[in-house]
């Protein structure tokens, strides 16, 4: 791919980007399964294929000329005392899961450890292709076009959780869930310019849903639902301001 490519196909670009992204993440997670690894040296190849991906999402930047100011790194630019409100809806989703099954941390700290480790190196990966990359390509048709697709790709590409046998009724729910966190993520981008918000969050929501293991039952769609509604009121109070022209 080159400038000129990604100018004349964007839609294109953003969606290679994030499969390279996808690729990457998934040969640690395929390393550590095939090898039958326990939990802390499968998280430590899993972490290791994300920063993997990190270094060639970084080379890629480079490679299409954006600084990683215009990819997202740097401070919001609402200001930091105003940007913490981003936060509160995103902070009270994470809170629910915590409500209703507690902070249940019953294996061993090292475990946690490499857990944490992970989730920080995904939320990063995750938001340099969707919310930087690949939000960065689409600006070129425009703003609310970049909301939109980075969104959709963002949702389409987490069907890829159905590979490693989840049941396709939570598929489709983490299809859902996560086509509704791109746009909120992209729309507080889009009004921020700022990554870090995004992956904040992305690191915290990680680490819950990988700390508690739930079940898919009655209780977890109850939570995953609330989490949902918030997600949909959040991105309506978010969109007029999110999709005008810069």
């Amino acid at each position: 791919m080159s400038v000129t490519f990604i100018r004349n196909h964007p839609y294109v670009a953003a969606v290679i980007a994030a499969l390279i992204c996808t690729f990457l993440t998934a040969v640690g997670s395929a390393a550590a399964q095939i090898g039958g690894l326990a939990e802390v040296p499968a998280y430590l190849i899993m972490t290791a294929s994300v920063a993997l991906s990190i270094l060639a999402g970084l080379w890629l930047l480079r490679r299409f000329r954006l600084s990683a100011r215009e990819a997202g790194f740097r401070r919001p630019a609402s200001g930091s005392a105003r940007s913490v409100w981003f936060c509160v809806p995103l902070l009270l989703m994470e809170a629910i899961p915590l409500a209703v099954y507690g902070p249940a941390f019953a294996r061993p700290g090292v475990e946690y450890a490499a857990l944490a480790l992970f989730t920080v190196v995904v939320g990063f990966n995750e938001e340099l292709y969707f919310r930087g990359l690949s939000f960065s390509f689409l600006l070129g048709k425009s703003r609310k076009q970049a909301v939109i697709g980075s969104s959709l790709i963002f949702g389409v590409l987490h069907a890829a959780n159905a590979l490693s046998g989840t049941q396709p009724a939570e598929v489709l729910l983490q299809i859902a869930f996560a086509f509704l966190a791109g746009l909120t993520l992209a729309l507080i981008i889009s009004i921020t310019r700022s990554l870090w918000i995004g992956i904040v969050w992305h690191i915290v929501h990680n680490f819950i849903s990988f700390s508690t293991e739930l079940a898919f039952d009655r209780t977890a769609l109850v939570v995953i639902t609330a989490q949902v509604l918030i997600l949909a009121i959040y991105t309506v109070g978010l969109w007029k301001r999110g999709t005008a022209a810069a």
